[in-house]
Parts: structure tokens; sequence; C-alpha cells
């Protein structure tokens, strides 16, 4: 036996084990339950997923799905920026690389990682002068439409809602929560415009006007990468899309995407501009795991309402610029 099987033997003995506090009957039942699924769950994690690219020509797709971020693979539900400008920088380097297929289903994210990621594809076509198609799925909103914009083309399935051009800020007052607890937070500051946002605090009027200031700079910086991917005038963009979310076909009659079609057959089309042996290629990053296992055993463990509070109040420490859609 290998002995990353002998590894997840043992890490699945731990959980068997351990439900042997609940009762035997819980146990017995829990067991016959997760027996066919804790080994092949735990192995497959051990296995990883690397595999080279083609020998020949190939058009490599790489998918951005979930939240736009900086995830470092500890995340079910997002893209890991890092990982994607990566693979862009090295498919550069690859002579068999023919030329990129994004294939996009997010509501956004956070506006420094989308903004990488453009960034990293518009390199990616000023290097190598190679094509970039685009196919959107069910979502590609704000940050999700950001990224897509050193595309050539731009199709999209005609259940996608698109677009939603624009960028926030949200911040948590949790004073009123803090007086229930019996908690205040002290806060010595340097100036008064310092540490704005933290969570036991209010807001001033000046410090609002601050950060619509910041939204405004980042929110023209959208307006000028969707002018330039599209070939509009920043007032053109501004006329056509509000803020709002898109249908596929709304987006198409806008000029915000070229075409309205099925996955399997815009790839054909797709295909067909390259050599008869080209390949699609999807890209799968190399599985973390290390860290997929300790989400996979932290799901296994509850957690106090005082921990919660404290993991909410740390997820959202700090603020971020967002180019998110917010009914998503």
């Amino acid at each position: 036996m290998k002995a990353k099987e002998w590894i997840a033997l043992l890490l699945a003995a731990a959980v068997f084990l351990g439900t042997g506090f609940i009762g035997a009957k819980r146990a017995e039942e829990l067991n016959e339950r997760r027996a066919g699924t804790v080994l092949s769950e735990l192995s497959g994690l051990l296995e990883g997923t690397a595999e080279s690219e083609p020998a020949g020509p190939y058009l490599e797709r790489l998918d951005i799905t979930g939240t736009i971020d900086y995830s470092g693979g500890f995340s079910d539900d997002s893209t890991d920026v890092q990982d994607l400008v990566d693979e862009i920088y090295l498919l550069a380097e690859d002579e068999n690389n023919v030329g990129l297929l994004l294939y996009i289903d997010s509501p956004g994210g956070t506006m420094s990682a989308a903004d990488d990621l453009y960034y990293a594809l518009m390199d990616y076509k000023a290097y190598t002068g190679r094509p970039i198609y685009c196919y959107f799925d069910s979502v590609a909103c704000s940050g999700g439409y950001y990224v897509a914009m050193p595309a050539d083309e731009i199709c999209a399935n005609r259940n996608c809602t698109c677009v939603n051009i624009g960028v926030y800020i949200t911040s948590y007052n949790l004073a009123g929560l803090y007086e229930k607890l019996g908690v205040k937070q002290v806060v010595i500051r340097s100036s008064e415009n310092k540490g704005i946002g933290l969570e036991g605090t209010e807001w001033t009027d000046e410090q609002l006007g601050i950060y619509q200031s910041i939204v405004d700079e980042f929110y023209q910086q959208f307006l000028e990468v969707v002018a330039e991917g599209r070939g509009m005038t920043v007032e053109q963009v501004k006329l056509r899309d509000d803020g709002r979310e898109m249908t596929a076909s709304q987006a198409l009659k806008a000029g915000f995407i070229d075409s309205v079609d099925r996955y399997d057959v815009y790839v054909q089309s797709v295909l067909e501009h390259f050599s008869e042996d080209t390949e699609l290629w999807v890209y799968t990053p190399e599985e973390d795991w290390l860290g997929s296992l300790s989400k996979y055993f932290g799901a296994f463990s509850s957690r106090s309402e005082t921990e919660l509070l404290a993991e909410f109040a740390k997820a959202h420490e700090g603020i971020k610029v967002m180019a998110y859609a917010g009914g998503f």
C-alpha cells in the first residue's frame, strides 16, 4: 500500500474513532454513511491533479469561478487569482499554446484581485499576440466582467446575467451589538481619520466623503477599462450601464458582449480558427491537499456564537473596494 493511502487510512480511522463520543448507535449510522466516502475523498485530496500540457498545439481554458480574490486555495467558492496569474505567465512562454479561453461564472470580487488578473491577461496578449476568447456561463458581473475586457470576443449563455459595472465599499457598524454583549471598542488614534470603519465606531460625514472619493476613482478606472476593451468612450459605457445587471440579450444589444450561444457550440466555432490538431485543454490547479484536509475536518467541528462573531469581525476587518454584484 502506498504511503499516501496509509495516511488516508489513519486520518479516516481518526474520524471513525471520534464518533464514539456521540454514542454507539449514532456512531454506527455515521460509519455506514461515511465509510464509502471518507476514504475516497481523502485519497483524492492526497493524489493531486497536476498534469502536463499537450505535446501539440492547444487552446487553454482558464476557469474564473466564484469570488475573485486571493483565496490561496482555501475556499471552494473562489478563484485563486495568484494561481491563475502564475499560469498565464507560464503559458506566455509555451510555444505550443495558441491562445486562451476564459470561462467565467463569477459575480466579481475585490477590485485589486480583478485588476491583477486583468493586467496579467493584457501582458499575455501584448507579449504573445495570441487571441483571448471568453465565455460567460450563468453570471459574469462586476469584477467577473472586468477580467473579460482583454478578450477579443465574448459569448454568453442566453440565461446569463452580466456586466454590472461599478464598485462599492461596505463596512459593518457593530456598536449596537457590542453594547448588547457588554463589549466596548477603545480606539486611540494618531489623527481623526485613522482607523475609519472599525466595527465598533460610527462614521462621520467627512469619513463618508473620503471613501466616496475612493469609490469614484475606482469607478472611473472600471469605466476606462471597459471603454478600451469594448471599443467605446467612457460616456458611452456610462450611458449604457448604470451599475445594473443585464441579461445576455440586453448586454448584446448594448454592445457589452459579441454573441449569445451554448458553450459547446461556441467552443467549436473558436477551434475553427486554429489547425485541426489543436486541442482544448482545461487547466486544473494542483490541489493543495493540506489546506483541503484542514477544511474537510473543520466541517466536523461546531463553533459557539462568540466564535462565529469573532470570525465575522476578522473576515470584515479593514476596508476593501469590491467589484461585486450585490445580489449574489
